[in-house]
């Protein structure tokens, strides 16, 4: 896991970066709308879990999760002060709790290259994601390419578009998630 003062660090970075590239015009490209159900996974400090908060609406849900304390401090901190009553932080990587199809679009962004086991936390979104659920990933740290083949390569999720910094992947209703 991330030192605090590593994470403290990075916060300072997505701070200036959201600053330049707002989350809620990135979210919008990828389809957050008023009462959608929202996953946050690996949210970090907070950035586009709180522009999702405000993207859903009251009717809608954001989950924000991530295995680090200050992480989810730092959402439910925020979420707080700008008066946010549906945002929920989860600690720690598991969306086990989740029931199946219960999500409309998880947001997996800058966290792809730090995931141990990427296949099964993308066997847990597959499952969780509503019918035409919506998985939206970008990973700066990931060339086109690899970040393709690592989604789709075990046939749970099927390239629906992109954009300049991220990519939608739509469920593959055809494959059943088994881990």
């Amino acid at each position: 896991m991330q030192s605090d003062f590593s994470f403290r660090v990075m916060s300072l970075e997505f701070r200036l970066r959201d600053f330049f590239r707002p989350p809620e015009r990135i979210l919008r490209e990828a389809g957050i709308r008023n009462g959608m159900t929202v996953l946050d996974f690996g949210c970090g400090p907070g950035g586009f879990s709180l522009a999702a908060a405000k993207l859903v609406g009251p009717e809608g849900r954001v989950y924000a999760a991530d295995n680090h304390p200050l992480a989810v401090k730092s959402v439910q901190r925020a979420a707080n002060q700008q008066g946010f009553g549906n945002i929920r932080t989860i600690l720690g990587g598991s969306v086990a709790d989740f029931p199946g199809g219960s999500v409309d679009i998880t947001l997996l962004y800058d966290v792809l290259h730090d995931l141990h086991e990427p296949g099964l936390i993308l066997v847990e979104l597959h499952r969780i994601l509503k019918p035409r659920g919506i998985l939206s990933v970008s990973d700066h740290h990931l060339k086109k390419e690899p970040l393709l083949s690592m989604i789709t390569g075990g046939g749970l999720f099927l390239l629906a578009g992109g954009n300049r910094r991220t990519f939608q992947f739509k469920k593959n209703e055809t494959r059943e998630a088994v881990s």
